[in-house]
């Protein structure tokens, strides 16, 4: 290890995140609660898996070692057949610009599918997942959860303690990138 952080890589602004909870926490009376509004990627409680061997740890997971179970993570998805999604852009202001992406059906094991095959794909619904059903080894059954247009694999009842779920995102035309 050359003790040098590699390009892109996006843990300092993770475990900044967290510690500006803390920070609020630590300044409000006491009893206080946040909500903290984030992407589940950053909500998100356990590691994240990159690929290559990389993982990351997401404020989630860093929210959780400080507060405990006094720290709940509740993901938000749909089940539509598109989404807005990020594309690079150095031109753009942001560095990158918003376009609708089709997806693919959900995949086996998501929470998606679950909320499909139980005939829930067209209501908003909130699901507790802390008492999620494990397979016969204690498995998470749910595996895998949408990321705008990607699937990032992981134990989601683990991850997040509750899903929303609405049926459809769109994109907020008055944000111009």
């Amino acid at each position: 290890m050359s003790g040098r952080g590699s390009a892109a890589d996006l843990a300092v602004r993770e475990v900044y995140m967290a510690e500006s909870v803390r920070w609020h926490l630590e300044r409000a009376a006491p009893g206080t609660r946040i909500v903290l509004a984030a992407h589940n990627s950053h909500i998100h409680k356990t590691e994240l898996e990159l690929g290559g061997g990389l993982t990351a740890l997401p404020m989630g997971r860093h929210l959780q070692r400080m507060l405990g179970q006094d720290y709940r993570a509740v993901a938000l998805v749909h089940t539509s057949d598109h989404v807005p999604e990020m594309y690079p852009n150095q031109s753009a202001a942001v560095g990158f610009t918003l376009a609708e992406a089709r997806l693919q059906p959900a995949e086996p094991g998501s929470v998606e599918a679950a909320l499909t095959d139980a005939g829930l794909a067209d209501r908003i619904t909130l699901t507790n997942l802390r008492h999620a059903p494990r397979d016969a080894q204690g498995a998470p059954l749910l595996n895998n959860i949408r990321s705008q247009s990607s699937v990032l694999s992981t134990p989601v009842s683990e991850a997040f303690d509750a899903v929303l779920a609405v049926p459809t995102v769109t994109r907020d035309r008055t944000v111009h990138f």
